[in-house]
């Protein structure tokens, strides 16, 4: 029998009263392509974090390459071999494509002799040819698209050469055509590279993967082939749910404009990102755009955010300078969360209704009792800090927080990003009725099946421009113009 490259031995983790992963056992052979699947809260991103070293088990052994590194720091593990990337892209953005991965692999082997710089070149420009990055080796990482990221930070991982590479949702965040080619990188891996995957796109997983772990609440519910697992009820049972949201609702027209976009430009160091976008946003609708990585999504929001300027010629109304005077407000829940890790969420809610009471001005008024009938899952979380949560706690943290600060008009980054079937389902109830209080609502996504449930106009950016937009939200003339512009069949896009 092949010794197991990775032996995981009643492996738990817990944050005080709460178990994140009940005792877990696995074994992973030299070779393997191996995903881990379940909702959000199943462990799955615990288990990644004790293989990797950034958490330490509370019980059990982890073994690897037939050493003991139950116990062993991160750093050391990844000179064993242990490779990772993260959740969201862990890049240094003043940095090149090219320098990044140089620094990975210079931290990877500190104690090399300078006259290896050479066999350090090799690693970087073979590690930009994998990901299909070539051409941007000398391109500052912050000004690469959000899906060009996530690919560089895999170069970065690669170049170290690792014997198991450890994938947290590699496709979170990223368009329909890019988790193609992510498919075909990762098929494309050599076999001497053991992979671990943990991801919610699960045509992914099944396309990748010949093995399958499905967790649920922190249990191990089963291990075994890809074929089987995918025929397995009890996947099903843990991983969908069936709700109201699965419903595309009737577009309505709201009430008065909150928002009046005309001619907006906006770029960077010169190079423009969005070229004459005109829209409004009326009062209790939702207001969607698509576009794949780099259509400027990002830069739209975080211009009505008032975190990036518009060029001249551009009309916002009212502007974002004006907005603060009058105390009215926008909130952004940006891509990513970026939540207060040493704040627990009662903290993150009190900070932001301090703020919140002072906005003048407004008509629906959020309340704690009123954002936790909206967002149950935090009910009794109080005194939990962002890292004792799951990716979907965190991202109903991060929009508990923007209604506390009472905004007129939410801007959502890729709010599905990183959730589950079930949770991204309770996402589309929840922003519905955020809207239905009448809270004008923009976000920008990639679920299209999403797009389609919670919208009451879709607007797909296309190259910095507005390719079109519609209130027939579910025709199927609007799927085949939005498969026409994100390069997907409308076959392909349920969640």
């Amino acid at each position: 029998m092949t010794t197991a490259l990775l032996h995981l031995d009643q492996v738990s983790r817990r944050y005080g009263a709460v178990t994140a992963l009940h005792p877990t056992s696995l074994d992973i052979p030299a070779g393997a392509r191996h995903a881990i699947i379940g909702p959000n809260g199943a462990g799955k991103s615990t288990l990644l974090n004790l293989i990797a070293g950034s958490q330490r088990p509370s019980s059990g052994a982890i073994t690897f390459a037939g050493r003991p590194i139950t116990t062993t720091a991160a750093a050391v593990r990844a000179r064993l071999g242990i490779g990772r990337t993260f959740q969201h892209p862990a890049v240094i953005g003043e940095l090149t494509a090219a320098d990044n991965i140089a620094l990975a692999v210079r931290l990877h082997t500190p104690r090399r002799p300078a006259a290896r710089a050479a066999e350090r070149r090799r690693r970087v420009e073979h590690a930009l040819s994998r990901v299909h990055l070539g051409t941007h080796a000398s391109t500052s990482a912050r000004s690469l698209s959000y899906g060009q990221q996530r690919r560089l930070e895999l170069a970065m991982a690669l170049a170290t050469e690792p014997r198991l590479l450890l994938l947290d949702e590699p496709s979170a965040g990223l368009d329909p055509g890019e988790i193609r080619q992510l498919t075909t990188i990762l098929r494309d891996l050599p076999p001497e590279i053991t992979v671990i995957l943990v991801d919610h796109h699960l045509a992914l997983v099944f396309d990748v993967a010949t093995t399958v772990t499905v967790l649920a609440a922190g249990e191990h519910v089963v291990t075994g082939p890809a074929d089987e697992i995918r025929a397995d009820s009890r996947v099903a049972d843990a991983y969908f749910a069936v709700t109201a949201a699965s419903t595309p609702r009737t577009p309505r027209t709201g009430g008065d404009a909150v928002l009046t976009v005309d001619k907006l430009h906006a770029g960077y160091h010169g190079a423009p990102v969005l070229t004459d976008v005109s829209f409004d946003v009326a009062a209790g609708t939702v207001h969607v755009l698509l576009g794949r990585n780099g259509a400027g999504k990002t830069t739209l929001l975080n211009v009505l955010a008032g975190l990036h300027p518009a060029l001249p010629g551009t009309s916002i109304s009212p502007v974002p300078a004006q907005r603060r005077q009058a105390g009215d407000t926008v909130t952004l829940v940006p891509q990513g969360r970026r939540l207060w890790p040493t704040l627990t969420v009662a903290e993150h809610l009190d900070i932001a209704a301090g703020i919140g009471a002072r906005r003048t001005g407004l008509g629906r008024r959020f309340s704690h009792d009123d954002v936790l009938d909206l967002l149950p899952a935090l009910a009794g979380k109080h005194q939990r800090y962002p890292a004792q949560m799951s990716g979907g706690e965190q991202q109903m943290l991060a929009l508990a927080r923007a209604l506390m600060l009472q905004p007129r008009l939410l801007l959502l980054d890729e709010p599905t990003e990183g959730l589950a079937p079930r949770v991204v389902d309770q996402l589309a109830q929840v922003i519905t009725r955020i809207a239905d209080d009448g809270v004008a609502v923009l976000l920008a996504e990639q679920n299209q099946h999403f797009a389609r449930t919670v919208a009451d106009r879709v607007s797909v950016l296309h190259a910095g421009r507005v390719a079109f937009s519609t209130t027939d939200v579910d025709e199927p003339v609007t799927h085949s113009r939005i498969a026409e512009f994100l390069g997907v069949s409308t076959a392909g896009t349920a969640a």
